[in-house]
């Protein structure tokens, strides 16, 4: 049965953006220069749709990134770079019940953190026509139902949709719901640019996803030629879904939101279509009707817009906005319509939100790469552990001595360049308005950010503290031939006490008067027995010494 207070019919949905995030942090990644000509017809910077003058104040302090840079005005906020690159176009199949079909280009925008962390996101605005001003964007062929709306956005997350494949003779997540055809592309497999189109027969959204991070991120070119062990740690991608529901939304049956208040809309939705919302949120389509009410809370949260005509969602998979902006007030001071004509330059209804979703984005992605380092590093300590060359004697020892102060350093360094981008990234400080507060606050706090933070502090302070006790055992055990060096140094130095005399040695005078020569003689030869073998020990831990110096150059060259 349906849930209790749930509408019979569902929402329409005419004209929408899906913005598809995809994030990626790596040592590799390289800006290519806009103005060279073999790469200035598919990346430009783009300074239209800024709206960090909106949401931060002025009274942000000087960053770092500024010195010696000529700017006419005082940076605001994170350090963001974005980008316009060249699209593709694409068409989507929907099959079932209800087939559909969504075809039209898709434009791409990258924007840049600390020039470490990068987010791609691929942009399918549907409007009536498939234009705005002349631009080309997507059309759809009928209006979308909440069913064809998930298996659009879940074109990379993949539909928790259940089929039987007939080959597999067996069922299967997201088999065949949907077919994807690729044109109009322009980055061959290896990610480089071609002023013309390049082969796109049987590719996918991942491969083209693949070949857009590889634009930037070098890595894989610099790691060829390295034997596997010395490979750079890579980390793979995470990605997001932005939702944003134009004032066009419909509603089959009798309910005409045309005929609505911007706030009864909202309202409905939120109160008479919980279900369907939790399909949405977590990409489970046909099956929503069955979810039961008390998972709203648990899926999709509460609304964190403080406008009463307006809703906007959000967990760890996507953020859904519904606004009414088009229908709003006639009275109102703003220009409603002449904003919504910018779509063509924002392709959202609220850009400022979309902005606030990216930076929390790049701080969620930076904490989990750096935590995934901490381990990748703590692997590579445990694996140099367990050599067979580091098992027995003083030089395995010294080896894992070596690495271990190596991994605690990278460790350290990881963290100070983690906190100073947090910092950074943390411009809630800066935000000029209230509203955007609140929205960065819940947020986060729908990603669940803290409890990444809160795992990472956990993380390095087992990994650390692992890391130093290993290090303190190596100690040890070379401690102990310091002892032995000590010992035999301790010796001599009795013996040269004992030896100390106006050219005679009067400890053996004594004995030879007292027990005779050959007592003596023999006590001699045992002295210098002794003081034979504490200098070959004393050799071999210098050259040890010399040899551990050469090997931790060696290293961090």
């Amino acid at each position: 049965m349906k849930n209790y207070n749930q509408c019979e019919c569902g929402l329409v949905y005419n004209e929408f953006s899906i913005i598809l995030i995809q994030t990626f942090t790596s040592p590799g990644i390289e800006i290519p220069d806009s103005e060279k000509p073999e790469v200035k017809s598919f990346i430009k910077k783009d300074n239209e749709g800024n709206f960090d003058n909106q949401l931060f104040t002025n009274t942000c302090p000087r960053h770092p990134w500024d010195e010696g840079t000529p700017h006419d005005r005082m940076r605001t906020g994170p350090k963001i770079e974005r980008y316009r690159l060249k699209g593709f176009d694409i068409c989507i199949d929907i099959g079932g019940l209800t087939p559909a079909r969504l075809w039209g280009h898709v434009h791409v925008r990258a924007t840049v953190f600390f020039n470490k962390t990068v987010e791609i996101s691929y942009r399918i605005i549907v409007t009536k026509t498939g234009r705005i001003n002349g631009s080309k964007f997507c059309q759809t062929d009928v209006p979308f139902n909440t069913d064809q709306l998930i298996a659009v956005a879940g074109i990379v997350q993949h539909v928790e949709h259940w089929v039987y494949n007939k080959k597999l003779k067996g069922q299967e997540i997201d088999g065949s719901l949907k077919i994807v055809t690729i044109s109009d592309l322009h980055l061959d497999e290896r990610s480089n640019f071609h002023p013309t189109t390049v082969r796109t027969k049987g590719i996918t959204f991942e491969e083209v996803q693949r070949r857009y991070r590889y634009f930037f991120d070098r890595q894989p070119c610099k790691d060829h030629d390295k034997p596997k062990e010395e490979k750079e740690f890579e980390y793979g991608d995470h990605n997001y879904i932005f939702l944003d529901i134009w004032e066009s939304i419909g509603h089959s049956g009798r309910i005409r939101f045309d005929r609505m208040r911007e706030d009864q809309v909202i309202e409905h939705i939120e109160q008479c279509h919980k279900a369907e919302l939790v399909g949405l949120m977590t990409l489970y389509p046909e099956e929503w009707p069955y979810r039961m009410d008390s998972s709203y809370e648990d899926v999709c949260g509460k609304n964190i817009a403080i406008d009463t005509d307006d809703l906007v969602l959000a967990n760890e998979t996507m953020s859904l906005v519904v606004g009414t902006y088009g229908n709003r007030g006639k009275e109102a001071p703003t220009d409603w319509k002449k904003h919504l004509a910018r779509r063509d330059r924002y392709h959202v209804s609220w850009p400022e939100y979309l902005v606030l979703v990216e930076i929390l984005l790049a701080k969620k992605h930076t904490i989990n790469y750096v935590l995934n380092k901490y381990i990748f590093n703590s692997r590579q300590a445990i694996r140099e552990n367990s050599r067979t060359d580091s098992k027995d004697g003083q030089q395995g020892f010294t080896i894992i001595n070596d690495k271990i102060l190596d991994m605690i350093e990278q460790n350290a360094r990881l963290s100070i360049s983690l906190s100073d981008i947090i910092l950074q990234l943390d411009s809630v400080r800066y935000l000029r308005y209230m509203s955007h507060k609140h929205m960065y606050h819940e947020t986060s706090r729908r990603l669940r950010i803290e409890d990444d933070e809160r795992q990472l502090k956990e993380i390095t302070e087992r990994v650390d503290k692992s890391l130093t006790n290993a290090n303190n055992i190596a100690d040890l055990k070379e401690a102990n031939s310091t002892k032995n060096i000590l010992l035999f140094i301790s010796i001599a130095s009795l013996f040269g006490v004992l030896l100390e005399g106006n050219g005679e040695a009067p400890v053996f005078s004594m004995i030879s008067k007292e027990f005779g020569v050959f007592t003596a003689v023999l006590l001699v030869i045992i002295t210098s027995i002794g003081i034979y073998f504490s200098m070959k020990v004393l050799l071999r831990v210098i050259i040890h010494y010399l040899r551990k110096k050469r090997i931790s150059k060696k290293s961090r060259n």
